[in-house]
């Protein structure tokens, strides 16, 4: 969540759609040692030092364990109810604050910003909760500023936060595109905290984790020697090392909880189960929103919906230095998937896709293959037509990169100038993966027919460009 690339909480765990839905009826004990194979493997790919792991079906716990260091120095062993911090899956529990507080008539959905944080600058602009809830206002995100980089051992308000971005011009109109944002969930962080009258770490804990019994989930420390907790630790040159520090007062709302995998499985039962929320405003959280102009983007609100094995998932990323997590829930077979890391230099969203596999009986990808294995021919010839043509993508460098994307007999193929050749897969929504990058997207905005932009994610970061006429 932290790092300046936003790249916590956005990828969905793309998989197979099937016409009709495919029951998960593995048994435990064909399930945990293959979970367990899958788990080791990440650690030596990775060089993650740790990862805590819950998979739960129902009634039945498929697997739940840990394996690894929560603390390298110590050589202590995580377990299960290790406490790690999840950054950007931070984002529903904010999202499902702000649902309650709407419930109860404190907040709607279409208020202008403005009503409950007059001091930020618009600039003329209107910003609603629902904007900020699906990262569709148009405010800059604060990780993407070299000043506030430099800041990272200091404790800020949310008010310092968002300063960082309050003199920027909106990325665009608010409602006319999305883009992942973390101001926008500190604002709503400090939303929550101007309508119930109440600090937002106070809040969560009156009203979901106490209730729910959530009892190892909690408002990040910044500092602890507490063992119940795992280390941080990051890719360096030579190894791992520990990562650097990043004062939990500013990630906020947007991504400074700490929870363990049980805390976490128990809150996606509660969730889906109407516990924290009415079933309205989970459909809310859970399912694509909207553009103005009605056009679907993939999140709800601090969630991302999906399909696997013709069943809906909702799922999430988080990362922050130190620790990287992801998840994923099938509400029809009441499945969790949660896996929490203390290492940020790989994000375990193909692990947790791989358990999600294994568990309807799907063979698993290797690290590097496709993350998504449909194929162009799910796409309709109309569509793939329309799609086929030239882009010049607009670098961070102020550099213009050409890429074409053509048929090959039956595929479809991207090229950027100077480069070989790659076969695209089509994963839905007119968006894209590749197999040598699993967390690599193209995604192509349609106009009457016909893509008119591109859209890269690539490593955190965000490349678009319009179609050559």
């Amino acid at each position: 969540m932290m790092r300046s690339s936003c790249l916590a909480g956005l990828a969905m765990l793309a998989g197979i759609s099937l016409a009709s839905a495919q029951r998960s009826t593995i048994t435990r004990d064909a399930f945990r040692p293959r979970a367990d194979s899958l788990v080791y493997t990440y650690l030596a790919e990775s060089r993650a030092p740790s990862a805590s792991f819950a998979v739960i079906r129902g009634n039945d716990t498929l697997a739940y364990g840990a394996h690894g260091l929560a603390n390298v120095d110590a050589w202590r062993a995580p377990t299960a109810t290790t406490i790690y911090e999840i950054g950007s899956i931070t984002k529903q529990f904010t999202s499902a604050a702000v649902m309650k507080l709407v419930e109860e008539g404190r907040v709607k959905l279409d208020d202008d910003l403005s009503k409950f944080v007059p001091q930020l600058p618009l600039h003329g602009k209107k910003v609603s909760i629902r904007q900020l809830l699906n990262h569709t206002s148009g405010i800059h995100s604060y990780t993407s500023s070299p000043e506030w980089a430099k800041t990272w051992k200091d404790e800020l308000s949310p008010d310092a936060i968002v300063n960082f971005v309050a003199a920027d011009t909106f990325d665009f109109a608010p409602g006319t595109a999305y883009r992942y944002n973390n101001t926008g969930y500190v604002l709503l962080g400090m939303v929550i905290e101007k309508a119930s009258g109440q600090k937002y770490a106070k809040y969560l804990d009156a009203q979901f984790f106490k209730p729910l019994g959530l009892k190892q989930t909690s408002y990040c420390p910044s500092k602890t020697s507490d063992p119940e907790f795992a280390l941080g630790y990051s890719k360096g040159p030579s190894g791992t090392v520990r990562a650097q520090f990043l004062d939990l007062s500013h990630p906020f709302s947007a991504g400074a909880l700490c929870s363990t995998v049980g805390d976490y499985a128990k809150w996606q039962r509660a969730l889906d189960g109407g516990k924290v929320v009415s079933p309205a405003s989970y459909a809310l959280m859970s399912t694509a929103d909207t553009l103005n102009s009605g056009r679907k983007i993939n999140y709800g609100f601090g969630l991302v919906p999906g399909m696997f094995n013709g069943h809906k998932t909702v799922s999430h990323t988080g990362g922050i230095p130190g620790f990287a997590t992801a998840e994923t829930y099938v509400p029809d077979d009441s499945l969790s998937i949660v896996v929490f890391t203390n290492f940020d230099g790989e994000s375990p969203q193909t692990l947790v896709q791989n358990l999600l596999r294994v568990a309807y009986g799907v063979a698993p990808v290797a690290k590097g293959a496709a993350a998504a294995p449909a194929s162009t021919t799910s796409l309709s010839a109309a569509d793939r037509d329309a799609i086929v043509g030239t882009y010049t993508l607009q670098l961070p460098t102020g550099q213009s990169l050409p890429i074409k994307f053509f048929l090959d007999g039956a595929r479809l193929m991207a090229q950027a100038q100077g480069q070989d050749a790659n076969e695209i897969r089509y994963l839905g929504n007119y968006e894209f993966g590749v197999a040598f990058d699993p967390a690599l997207r193209f995604t192509f905005t349609m106009d009457a027919g016909k893509a008119t932009k591109l859209t890269l994610l690539q490593g955190g970061a965000r490349i678009e460009g319009p179609r050559v006429p």
